[in-house]
């Protein structure tokens, strides 16, 4: 697995201007990575966004550590009811309480088989040798209101 992916390039300043890069544009350039890695069922390229040591949970509460796991567990949701799913994803807040780590919220959008399904996700991400990836996340369905 590649050692390189989407958040590579970040070291807290844009190179081009040498301006300050706001949490919530790294954020946004692996939310983007991940829904792209999603929807061209590449799940190599859905891990990279990862620590190799990052955790996730998934809408239905399962725990996974690992990126590659985390990869793995993907690839077989894509196998089953999801497989021709597009995932959009939208960074709701990013917010970077200790240098080096950012802590947002993003909403997302699965169609699938004609309906569409809301779901939030909480996240961190982690710099580590210059490399922002998500550290870990946790993804929660959100349920249309009861009458």
């Amino acid at each position: 697995m590649s050692n390189h992916g989407p958040g590579d390039n970040y070291q807290g300043r844009d190179e081009l201007t040498s301006e300050p890069i706001r949490e919530p544009d790294i954020a946004a350039e692996l939310v983007a990575a991940f829904a792209d890695a999603w929807n061209r069922n590449d799940m190599e390229a859905l891990a990279r966004v990862f620590h190799e040591d990052a955790g996730f949970v998934d809408v239905r509460g399962t725990y996974v550590q690992g990126s590659e796991e985390i990869g793995r567990r993907h690839a077989a949701e894509r196998t089953g009811a999801l497989k021709d799913s597009v995932l959009r994803g939208e960074v709701v807040d990013a917010r970077q309480p200790a240098p080096g780590v950012i802590v947002g919220h993003m909403k997302t959008e699965l169609d699938v088989a004609g309906q569409t399904r809301a779901a939030f996700l909480t996240f961190v991400l982690e710099r580590r040798a210059g490399q922002w990836r998500f550290s870990e996340a946790q993804n929660t369905i959100v349920a249309p209101p009861s009458h």
